[in-house]
């Protein structure tokens, strides 16, 4: 195969190839083999670059800055980081920093519960058990509590198996098989879609 030398080549692409026939231009390679190695470096800063910004809305809601927190927050849990949805999710439960909603607060700690957050899956729990921002359901209720009792670190466990076997207690025996069965089969979906953008401007 032999490269047009005429005007009938245009961007490397020689004019009545087509299919295998048609190869681009060394040059071309090149810049795709540099920008793989951008990209690759970009996403090795990029983690690092998360972990500061989380670590940065952490103090700010330690300190009770919870606006500043909700702003650093907003972005990270858009970008699918769980702990982000978690604590945007409690923010906007409570009123904190963000005016206090409860369906905004069931749709951010459901995407942190789907990709198997603890604290996310407890306080998702306790809205379905309360009603808040979803129908009352003591069955979901209890499954979402099952899975964060499951996986709670050790000092929230003991406190959280008591809400739990408080919710376990207003239900039938076919509603506590119902709901377990649920917690049994349960798989994390750590890449649920974000269906909606939140308005920034509070």
């Amino acid at each position: 195969m032999s490269r047009a030398t005429s005007g009938d080549e245009i961007w490397g692409w020689n004019a009545g190839q087509t299919g295998c026939e048609a190869r681009r231009p060394r040059a071309w390679r090149g810049a795709g083999v540099r920008l793989l190695f951008l990209f690759l470096l970009l996403s090795a800063v990029a983690g690092p670059v998360r972990a500061e910004s989380f670590a940065a809305g952490s103090r700010a809601y330690a300190a009770q800055n919870y606006v500043r927190a909700a702003e650093i927050f907003l972005p990270l849990a858009e970008q699918r980081d769980a702990r982000a949805q978690t604590y945007l999710g409690v923010m906007y439960l409570r009123g904190q920093g963000v005016p206090q909603n409860f369906a905004v607060a069931a749709y951010w700690l459901h995407l942190a519960s789907a990709a198997g957050v603890p604290t996310a899956q407890y306080f998702f729990g306790m809205m379905y058990d309360k009603g808040q921002g979803m129908p009352q359901d003591f069955v979901l209720a209890e499954a979402w509590l099952n899975l964060a009792v499951a996986h709670a670190e050790p000092q929230f466990r003991s406190r959280w198996v008591l809400i739990r076997d408080a919710i376990a207690s207003k239900m039938s025996e076919a509603q506590l098989a119902e709901s377990r069965r649920l917690a049994y089969e349960w798989r994390p979906e750590p890449y649920l879609a974000l269906n909606w953008r939140l308005d920034t401007t509070w």
